[in-house]
């Protein structure tokens, strides 16, 4: 009996630290994030490879000191093996444009209505860092991203719906399908099964602190 009690009390303490980390994680991962004021200036429109990682067919490049930092935050505060994709946030997705808009506009026109849009120089706020996970047996799946406000990217959006609205393709071209996010990290190297991402408040688990 004094045995099997002290197996018993063994395992309470266990289970008690194991609570405790546990919660100690999850604390440190809900801390915010900080990003310097002048890391969110620079953005740039691109039109992306055929082979890009975010399946983007349109892309909106942050400045290139912006993901480094947080990069090495996650990476020290979530004790996951993380993959980071490059930078950039998508405007149109390959798979939107080839299903809706191929033919009825060129890649290039869409990048000049992007930037005549005012999406070369973006008034851009960040919401908050956001994840979403899906489990499976053997196997967990996740993306870590920034949610950001940028009044410009969905403004763009509505304007391709309207462009494309007479020839009935609009049906295939959801506006407010795709939310204006950086993928700041994963856990799998298939970003592009992500995508398109409608980010929600739910989304968020930790808040940006801008310096």
């Amino acid at each position: 009996m004094k045995t099997l009690l002290k197996v018993l009390v063994a395992l309470v303490a266990v289970a008690a630290l194991g609570l405790l980390f546990v919660r100690s994680v999850r604390s440190t991962s809900a801390e915010p994030f900080s990003i310097p004021r002048a890391h969110l200036t620079g953005w740039t429109l691109e039109l992306a490879p055929p082979n890009d990682p975010l399946g983007a067919l349109l892309t909106l490049t942050p400045n290139t000191a912006l993901m480094p930092p947080l990069s090495r935050e996650m990476f020290a505060r979530m004790g996951e093996s993380l993959h980071y994709p490059p930078a950039a946030m998508p405007v149109v997705l390959r798979g939107e444009f080839d299903r809706a808009l191929a033919g009825t506009i060129t890649p290039d026109a869409l990048l000049d209505l992007a930037r005549q849009a005012g999406l070369e120089a973006p008034t851009v706020q960040v919401k908050c860092m956001a994840r979403r996970r899906e489990s499976a047996p053997g196997v967990v799946r996740g993306i870590y991203f920034l949610v950001f406000d940028v009044p410009q990217f969905g403004q763009f959006r509505e304007q391709v719906a309207k462009r494309i609205g007479e020839g009935g393709a609009n049906s295939l071209f959801d506006p407010e399908a795709l939310s204006p996010v950086v993928v700041a990290a994963n856990l799998d190297v298939d970003t592009a099964r992500w995508m398109p991402v409608r980010a929600t408040e739910s989304d968020c688990f930790a808040p940006i602190v801008i310096e």
